[in-house]
């Protein structure tokens, strides 16, 4: 699977009488060390590591990128059709802010406090989610799964219809 887990300028869902943005200089800094990729933020559901190879994250003009390589367990097998399907298909993440990291402004027009992400100092997760806090996050299956899916369906229908 893969997508962005964080999208740069893009608001996030109220979260509590504010909303907020993240500039894409917040992840200048940013430690992107042994990264998990989580299920609903569960840390009993880890579908990715950077440290296993099973995940790679990029930072590009866009956001935070990621690919994975789910495992061949009940949970990665669950949120795999999920995604397939089309019922889960966005992202959150857990950060930790550095120093000066962030701006609060009150907006008097549209009447919430708008908060600024500039700097944030460390991701330790990111999650598949099915109720994202950035509607603008997003998972799917990658092209090649599909096509490698397709084929491991044609060989197992292959396999099955053949008469002895």
């Amino acid at each position: 699977v893969e997508g962005y887990a964080l999208r740069f300028n893009t608001w996030s869902e109220d979260l509590g009488k504010f909303i907020e943005t993240i500039t894409p200089d917040a992840l200048k800094n940013t430690e992107l060390d042994d990264v998990r990729l989580l299920f609903n933020h569960d840390w009993a559901n880890v579908l990715g590591r950077q440290s296993a190879k099973t995940l790679d994250l990029e930072v590009d003009d866009i956001g935070l990128r990621f690919k994975a390589k789910l495992p061949n367990t009940q949970v990665g097998r669950d949120v795999y059709e999920q995604i397939k399907l089309g019922n889960i298909n966005q992202c959150s993440f857990e950060f930790t802010l550095d120093t000066n990291g962030d701006e609060m402004k009150y907006d008097a027009k549209d009447s919430i406090y708008k908060r600024t992400i500039k700097a944030i100092k460390r991701i330790r997760e990111l999650s598949i989610v099915s109720l994202p806090a950035y509607k603008e996050t997003d998972v799917s299956v990658a092209l090649r799964s599909i096509e490698q899916a397709e084929k491991e369906y044609q060989a197992e229908q292959s396999r099955n219809s053949r008469s002895y």
